[in-house]
């Protein structure tokens, strides 16, 4: 007795950290994602098959309520199938830790402090600016403020595809 055993395929999204898998989407589960045309897309997934999903996108739009308060409002927007090429990036999980150590705020911050403290001192003492004794200690604030900057590219709010993240269909 022969049986030929076939592995159900194109049934799992997976989201890889430098081939690891971090994330993994199936038929159902929410997905936000951002689409080849620079458009980031939101909804749940109907299908996979293959190399190809189809999600059922929505948009939630903040609107008014008739009480006077703020609510959302879902706007269900249809199905679109997609290729999984056309996935340039993945929005980071809700609820996710963000910190204004990680996204540079601290620095960017304190550095801008620094330097606009240096120069209302520098105002009120009768002082230049710009005289050499200060530059240095403009430049610090200058540098911590670039720092900061660099931290924020360094942790932005989603994994792109390409050298570190990859996405694939199992």
């Amino acid at each position: 007795m022969h049986s030929d055993l076939k592995a159900q395929g194109g049934k799992l999204l997976l989201l890889k950290d430098r081939g690891v898998i971090i994330r993994s989407f199936t038929e159902g589960d929410y997905i936000n994602f951002e689409f080849s045309n620079a458009q980031w897309l939101t909804g749940y997934i109907d299908w996979i098959r293959g190399d190809s999903i189809q999600v059922n996108h929505f948009a939630l739009q903040g609107s008014v309520t008739m009480f006077g308060t703020y609510g959302q409002d879902t706007l269900k927007l249809g199905r679109l199938i997609l290729h999984i090429n056309e996935i340039k990036a993945f929005a980071k999980d809700r609820g996710r830790f963000r910190s204004v150590f990680t996204n540079g705020a601290v620095l960017k911050a304190g550095g801008l402090g620094y330097v606009g403290l240096n120069i209302i001192n520098s105002a009120i003492n009768g002082d230049n600016i710009f005289e050499t004794k200060n530059i240095s200690k403009l430049a610090g604030g200058i540098t911590a403020w670039l720092a900061g900057v660099l931290v924020k590219r360094s942790n932005p709010d989603y994994r792109p595809i390409g050298k570190r993240f990859s996405v694939e269909i199992l």
